[in-house]
């Protein structure tokens, strides 16, 4: 049984630049973001991934391309629903100073007490947590690694679930666009390293 899983966050789009919510809309990746993207596939290269796993929403999409084309390998694409960002309507195409000023979207809520957010016909943080985990849990039973390629929203929320670190302290993790963690399962429970720590590991 396969004991490793790589996780990525897309690459840079415009709204990152701008600090505007995405959510499901479908924002590309800008030129950096393609970059970061294909930069990653070349860190990749010589693992033994036989799959990448993304959301299907674009920016995710053009991401998982990048990366292959940075691999240099054919390596399959499955866009995966599990994966897609949370579901905020309300948020979706504003800037996060547009998103203070209205108070009824609950965003001092979810800056200071993420695990309680809950806004009328959306997504919480326990909900994301009940689809992504399985998901990602069930792909360890693979003979091979796979790479998925998801938002940070998710990737936090997976990485609370491995490292035992409750949702409500889930802003401690740290994903940068475009970076790629490895999950490894041992007996005594998950360990979380970058892949360039890794990298640096295999050549000492």
């Amino acid at each position: 049984m396969n004991e490793r899983i790589f996780i990525m966050r897309h690459g840079l789009t415009r709204a990152n630049l701008e600090n505007r919510f995405t959510g499901r809309t479908e924002e590309p990746l800008t030129p950096e973001g393609i970059r970061q993207a294909q930069e990653a596939g070349r860190l990749l290269a010589k693992e033994d991934i036989s799959a990448i796993y993304a959301s299907p929403l674009r920016r995710t999409m053009e991401t998982a391309i990048a990366v292959r084309k940075g691999m240099a390998r054919p390596l399959p694409i499955i866009p995966d629903p599990a994966f897609i960002e949370i579901n905020i309507p309300p948020w979706e195409g504003k800037t996060k100073d547009e998103i203070i000023a209205n108070t009824s979207l609950k965003y001092e809520m979810w800056r200071k007490n993420p695990h309680l957010f809950d806004l009328p016909g959306c997504e919480n943080l326990q909900k994301v947590k009940e689809r992504v985990v399985p998901r990602a849990l069930s792909l360890f039973a693979r003979k091979t690694p796979v790479l998925i390629v998801t938002h940070m929203v998710v990737v936090r929320v997976l990485f609370c679930y491995f490292l035992g670190i409750e949702l409500k302290d889930y802003r401690v993790i740290s994903v940068p666009n475009a970076r790629v963690f490895v999950v490894e399962k041992e007996p005594q429970g998950f360990f979380v390293r970058t892949a360039e720590d890794m990298l640096l590991s295999d050549v000492a």
